[in-house]
């Protein structure tokens, strides 16, 4: 591929919808004759966001084991082989959702030390509009708001483009004034809508057209506080092989009953959902897919695909905030629910679960460094 090849970073909290921005956005640059490239990012391994892109996009790969600003040679090696093997010209890469300060310790590390082999689209944070409402009050409390709410401000304060999507969620009233308070309390960041669901990327799109320029202020942030915001949540990764007790079962039904209780079991104990993302699949290429981003939500299928099937295996992906052995009881209890309710026999292995640890960027690069 001639020329550079555009390198776009999405951020946001978890549940923000960046996997489906990233697919959708991926679908439409490829539609128009780019050659696109996804790649996705986590603490751990067996991500169902990885899962999800390769059903519908042909260049996909991860990194693991770490956030992008830990992992950056990581990133740029597993960027280069899409590259070598599939003459991509576009790249777009998710961050974990509990990862911020990616101005300091990606953007900028990727134009420096690689600006001849990419051109760096401005970076991007994702908005769920439902979640920024429910933690506006916090967020105002400043310095005195809450662990997670101060990193969740700080994912906005370092964005140069602020992507409000799920806008059909909100009435026209309602999606201005979110759209206001964000222009307001972060002024030199470009605010956009988007429906990434319904395909509604126009304005996101138009501003990855341009490039990271040099910005003029450095993300004021306390590594240590950052790290304590983020062991506030456990994380959690299990798949379970699933066989019907009679002659079928329906994985949807399975995954709504799975993830009622769970909300129904964090909502008792306070526990707020970061996300919980389970997908179903059989032997074949089809997959049901379902995610709860707040306990007081239904649960939202996303892909329903799978029809009854005699067999299957579920991945479970969850971000919640308790201790990893409170999630592990939630899940176990959950998928014994899910279960009974759907004629259900079930063997877990490869669970998981864990705090991650403090972020230590490979890179971090003030402004005006030379």
């Amino acid at each position: 591929m001639n020329g550079p090849i555009r390198f776009i970073a999405l951020s946001g909290f978890l549940g923000a919808g960046k996997t489906t921005t990233m697919i959708a956005a991926a679908e439409q640059l490829r539609a128009e004759g780019n050659t696109v490239a996804v790649i996705t990012n986590d603490q751990s391994t067996s991500l169902i966001d990885t899962a999800l892109a390769s059903h519908r996009i042909d260049g996909v790969d991860e990194v693991t084991g770490g956030c992008f600003c830990c992992r950056f040679e990581d990133l740029v090696d597993v960027a280069n082989r899409l590259i070598t093997e599939r003459d991509v010209n576009v790249i777009i890469a998710e961050s974990v959702g509990s990862c911020t300060d990616l101005t300091a310790t990606v953007i900028r590390p990727m134009i420096k030390l690689h600006g001849d082999r990419f051109r760096v689209a401005p970076l991007t944070t994702v908005v769920d509009p439902l979640r920024y409402l429910r933690l506006a009050d916090d967020l105002a409390r400043g310095d005195k708001a809450s662990d997670l709410a101060y990193l969740y401000r700080k994912q906005l304060e370092d964005a140069a483009v602020i992507a409000v999507n799920k806008k059909d969620l909100l009435a026209e009233d309602e999606l201005a004034d979110v759209v206001s308070s964000l222009a307001e309390q972060f002024p030199d960041t470009d605010v956009v809508t988007c429906s990434a669901a319904r395909g509604d990327l126009r304005q996101l799109r138009q501003t990855w057209t341009l490039d990271h320029t040099q910005d003029s202020r450095d993300l004021r942030i306390d590594y240590d506080r950052y790290g304590v915001a983020e062991a506030k949540l456990a994380w959690l990764n299990e798949t379970i092989e699933l066989r019907a007790r009679d002659s079928s079962f329906v994985p949807a039904g399975w995954i709504h009953s799975l993830l009622e209780h769970f909300a129904t079991v964090c909502r008792a104990n306070a526990y707020v959902v970061g996300h919980v993302k389970v997908l179903c699949q059989d032997d074949t290429t089809r997959v049901t897919k379902a995610s709860l981003i707040d306990d007081a939500q239904e649960p939202a299928v996303d892909i329903h695909d799978l029809g009854p099937t005699a067999s299957g295996a579920a991945t479970i992906n969850a971000r919640v905030q308790c201790e990893p052995a409170e999630l592990e009881e939630i899940v176990r209890a959950a998928v014994q629910v899910a279960d009974a309710e759907n004629g259900v026999e079930s063997t877990a292995y490869g669970q998981d679960a864990f705090k991650p640890g403090q972020p230590m960027p490979t890179h971090r690069i003030s402004v005006g460094a030379g």
